[in-house]
């Protein structure tokens, strides 16, 4: 008989954490310590919980509200943050912690305990995070604020740099995915370094915010620019020097809001695209395929192949045109023999459209599936808010980002801003990832992909800091 587990299993071996996931009549074990992911392990039981490397492992335990009630940051320093994905796009809710420029998973394994990758133990108390080196407090003040967008009331945080104010602020604007507003949290503590208070907020339909759950570019603009308004009303801000950031497709959103709105004093992002949302996801896509070892020829052609469909997704229907380009670019997939290199991960599996690879069925039901999901925000062009925009504009990039065709989009956005007449410092750092991040070598078990979304180590702080201090007159930071 085969007896079945569920759910994601945790426990501290002396190789450090272990996590388990039933996998068929198997498990599938991390040891993150050890750089070894998904490696397949017998199903073993003690009285109902798995047990790997001898030890009996605890079930994941929902430890959701304490968890948000503790995001933010620890020591006199900010030296520990505590941060989430609260929400399962990449497979499971991700609590992160992070300490300098790495954040590492952590697993709840009681309501009020988690268990880091790298075996510490973390206590949730109220106000402090209980380490094994003793209990560090709250490093920085936060407020909880609701404002209105439309017609849906948005809920969110700012969080206030040391010192009385009046302080410079900006409003961070998401990405695709971690729609609520802790994942923020590990892209604005450069702007918290120097002086900046931020307001991080859950994306319309997402945590405690209401309206659609799914908000286009332009909704989320309308967003970012009713918590600008909010940020104004709020007597410890500094109304002269407010401004915007955000990071990959909320960059599509901020210079939206830059170039309705004479009163944004500055724009910063990371992985910025200055490309449609079309031509980034073909870039993303191919480049994928090229990574898991598929030939040029089968990435290129499903490259045509979702360049057609994005055209027919933005127009709302196929022209003669790109439904002959989407068939060529369909048979020669099916002819290919090396699609099989790449490994769909979680999240692909789940929405068939997000992966690299197109579903392969007859190009005039796509095409009809592709108009019937009309979006015109696909074909946005980006340089076009950005020749509009009144303010400096600092970006960064990393060379090998998989989601933004990084020279591209830089020399569209560099030439929009010449145009406009607004000086644009654009940084490109050689070997990171799309979120600025170090994606480590010698781990076994998963894709790039893969690694790129469970691995947060970060180079972006210093140079962003130095310039917003700089821009603002903040002056060095205190000893």
């Amino acid at each position: 008989m085969t007896i079945m587990i569920e759910g994601t299993w945790i426990g501290r071996t002396p190789a450090g954490t272990v996590i388990a996931r039933p996998a068929g009549d198997h498990l599938a074990v991390d040891r993150p310590a050890l750089g070894e992911f998904r490696q397949a392990y017998p199903l073993r039981l003690d009285d109902g919980a798995p047990v790997v490397d001898g030890v009996t492992l605890t079930r994941m335990a929902d430890a959701a509200d304490a968890v948000t009630a503790a995001c933010g940051w620890y020591g006199r320093d900010r030296d520990i943050l505590l941060a989430q994905v609260a929400e399962a796009y990449w497979g499971e809710p991700m609590v992160l912690v992070g300490a300098g420029s790495w954040a590492q998973r952590a697993y709840p394994v009681a309501p009020d305990r988690l268990l880091a990758d790298d075996g510490t133990e973390i206590v949730l108390q109220d106000g402090t995070l209980g380490l094994p080196t003793g209990p560090i407090a709250r490093a920085l003040r936060e407020e909880r604020v609701a404002f209105t967008a439309g017609a849906a009331e948005l809920a969110g945080t700012v969080v206030w740099p040391d010192g009385p104010g009046p302080h410079p602020a900006a409003v961070f604007v998401h990405g695709a995915a971690g729609g609520q507003r802790d994942f923020c949290r590990l892209f604005v503590a450069p702007l918290l370094a120097a002086g900046v208070a931020v307001l991080i907020y859950d994306k319309p339909g997402h945590g405690a915010s209401g309206g659609p759950a799914d908000p286009s570019i332009y909704d989320q603009a309308d967003a970012a620019s009713a918590a600008l308004d909010h940020l104004l009303t709020m007597p410890q801000v500094d109304p002269a020097r407010v401004g915007l950031s955000g990071f990959s497709n909320g960059m599509w959103s901020v210079p939206i809001v830059a170039a309705r709105r004479a009163d944004v004093a500055f724009v910063v992002g990371a992985g910025s695209p200055g490309v449609s949302m079309a031509a980034s996801e073909v870039h993303r896509r191919t480049k994928t395929l090229r990574d898991a070892g598929v030939s040029e020829a089968t990435a290129a052609a499903a490259g045509r192949a979702w360049a057609n469909l994005f055209a027919i997704v933005a127009a709302g229907q196929s022209t003669s045109e790109t439904l002959g380009g989407l068939e060529e670019a369909l048979a020669a997939l099916g002819a290919a023999t090396d699609l099989d290199r790449y490994e769909v991960p979680v999240f692909a599996q789940d929405n068939p459209m997000l992966s690299p690879i197109p579903p392969l069925m007859p190009a005039s039901d796509l095409a009809a599936m592709a108009s019937a999901a009309h979006d015109p925000q696909l074909g946005h062009d980006p340089a076009a808010d950005y020749r509009a925009i009144g303010c400096p504009v600092f970006l960064q990039y990393g060379s090998d980002d998989t989601s933004v065709p990084v020279d591209e989009s830089v020399a569209r956005i560099e030439q929009a801003c010449h145009e406009a007449g607004v000086p644009a410092w654009i940084e490109v750092y050689p070997g990171l990832e799309h979120m600025l991040n170090v994606l480590p070598g010698g781990v076994t078990g998963l894709s790039r992909e893969d690694v790129m979304y469970q691995f947060h180590g970060f180079s972006f702080g210093p140079d962003l800091t130095a310039w917003l201090r700089q821009l603002l007159g903040l002056g060095a930071p205190a000893a």
